[in-house]
């Protein structure tokens, strides 16, 4: 700003009054000045075409889709095969997993001689999908409520294990004489310590490779039955070491993306809100058609993301760091932490104390009692009443109360706003850390069972929930 260039100031350099300042500029003039050279734009480049051809064209649809798929741009050749109405272009993947398959069929087993048909089966291929549905999402809790298998493409099974009969006297009790009485369904399945006791060779035998979506979840459950899973596959870890960021690796955005599949959802088969029913309460012909794809698909994808290794060159990636760690996951979510709820007890009750005291004093400093909680009556407390300066409103009409906002207010010197930074952080580490701890302990363990999720970040990091 004083001398106006960078040549002036280094012909001027010892002008400057700051020694150091001083020295540089005089030592390293000719550093500065091959600095600017390199960020310098050339403006003389000599071009030899005519700048019309530089002109934007619409591209060649199967000359760039070809161009992108052998780049390996997978996501934006699906999105411009569809926007250019070429699906099964030149070059695609037309193998019959990546096609639109035939209609699955799903088999219900229930009989001991049935399901040892699909484990002689599943023995004999070396290779079988599984998966398990049980009556909640925490694996160390939850009751396992049916296994899934896949052998080959286009053929599952479902085997039932702890399904229930909705039939209940209390209920038909209630209805009167005229109503209507509909048969129940009639439960037919293997007793579960029978079935765990026939699978069990099959699921430790490493000679037989056990693939599943987010496999991790079916080994605790089959841990609890006293199964060891190994070897494993995991398609989702696969989709993530490929793919990593690029989208979802849940199993219907998978089907979706590489079997143009649209799976069953599973508030379909259960419902939401104050209807929604724990999958042992699902009736059979439901439960066999979701479940049973499940493994179906599960193997498809398998079929389809793992050649992509060695064509990607994530091989060792693969076999080397992610599919070894889900099993170390496992055993970590096993053990889980140790936690003192005597001593969380005692912090959420001094914060609680804290909480109360902090709030005699705001509502002090505002001169009347609030919510401070609420953004729109701090807003309005801070603003209108104590007329601060600095209010903004957003979109809502309502003033911005965000940490930003109120330690701006508290470098003015304001005392409120500091009194209001500490009750919410406060009630941060009370909500979200001390009574959140407390009611996440397992009350078999005495400890707390966290889930690691190594799909999640783009960064590669585990996540935890």
């Amino acid at each position: 700003n004083e001398y106006g260039t960078l040549d002036d100031v280094l012909a001027r350099a010892g002008e400057i009054k700051q020694n150091k300042r001083r020295e540089k500029l005089i030592e390293q003039a000719d550093m500065a000045r091959l600095s600017r050279d390199l960020v310098t734009l050339k403006i003389d480049v000599p071009i030899d075409v005519p700048l019309s051809t530089f002109v934007v064209k619409k591209p060649d649809p199967v000359a760039l889709i070809g161009f992108l798929r052998e780049q390996g741009f997978r996501s934006l050749v699906i999105t411009l095969e569809n926007r250019f109405g070429l699906t099964g272009s030149a070059g695609a993947d037309n193998t019959p997993e990546s096609a639109p398959a035939e209609k699955a069929t799903y088999d219900l087993v229930q009989t001991v001689g049935a399901l040892q048909t699909w484990i002689d089966a599943a023995h004999k291929e070396g290779v079988v999908a599984v998966d398990t549905e049980t009556t909640g999402l925490d694996a160390l809790q939850v009751e396992h409520v049916v296994i899934s298998l896949c052998v080959k493409p286009g053929h599952a099974c479902y085997i039932p294990l702890a399904h229930k009969s909705i039939e209940a006297p209390a209920l038909l009790d209630l209805l009167d004489d005229t109503s209507p009485k509909e048969p129940f369904e009639k439960i037919i399945q293997i007793e579960k310590q029978t079935a765990i006791d026939l699978l069990k060779p099959l699921l430790e035998d490493v000679g037989v490779l056990k693939i599943g979506q987010n496999i991790k979840y079916d080994m605790h459950i089959f841990e609890r039955d006293g199964i060891s899973v190994t070897p494993i596959d995991d398609t989702m870890v696969l989709s993530y070491c490929l793919e990593g960021g690029l989208h979802n690796h849940n199993m219907d955005e998978l089907a979706k993306r590489f079997l143009n599949v649209e799976t069953i959802k599973f508030k379909e088969i259960v419902g939401t809100g104050k209807s929604q029913i724990t999958f042992d309460y699902v009736p059979l012909k439901k439960a066999l058609d979701y479940a049973a794809e499940d493994a179906e698909v599960t193997l498809r994808l398998q079929h389809v993301l793992k050649p992509r290794l060695a064509q990607e060159h994530m091989v060792n990636i693969y076999e080397t760091m992610e599919r070894p760690l889900i099993s170390v996951m496992r055993h970590m979510e096993s053990l889980g932490i140790k936690v003192d709820a005597t001593e969380l007890k005692r912090l959420s009750d001094d914060f609680a104390v804290r909480l109360a005291e902090l709030e005699i004093e705001i509502h002090k400093l505002a001169g009347r009692e609030f919510n401070i909680g609420s953004p729109k009556q701090l807003g309005e407390i801070l603003f209108d009443e104590l007329a601060i300066p600095g209010g903004k409103k957003g979109k809502t009409g309502a003033y911005g109360t965000g940490a930003d906002v109120l330690e701006g207010l508290v470098h003015q010197g304001h005392e409120l706003p500091v009194k209001v930074l500490e009750w919410r952080q406060l009630a941060k580490l009370k909500s979200t850390y001390t009574d959140a701890l407390i009611n996440q302990i397992n009350p078999n363990t005495g400890r707390i069972h966290t889930s690691y999720s190594q799909a999640v970040a783009s960064t590669g990091r585990l996540a935890s929930s």
